[in-house]
């Protein structure tokens, strides 16, 4: 786990767990929400369209190009 600022989700939404296979609104995965260095918290890199993507407390490794998520970590941040 690693500390980490205020989440500032999109307005008007709220935490709903998600799963791998799951289709996220394109909101969740704007620029805003990718971690720029993955390697600072020893996630695998992201290659072609992949984004390691935070939301909430946890990391999602989403493609940007059709919003499906790959792969998962919950509570992976904490305040």
């Amino acid at each position: 786990m690693y500390r980490a600022p205020r989440y500032y989700g999109p307005r008007g939404t709220d935490y709903s767990r998600w799963s791998r296979g799951y289709r996220v609104q394109p909101y969740f995965y704007g620029q805003n929400y990718w971690i720029a260095d993955p390697w600072r918290y020893r996630l695998p890199p992201a290659y072609g369209s992949y984004r390691w993507v935070r939301y909430y407390d946890d990391v999602a490794l989403i493609d940007v190009r059709s919003g499906l998520i790959e792969d998962i970590i919950y509570a992976f941040f904490y305040r």
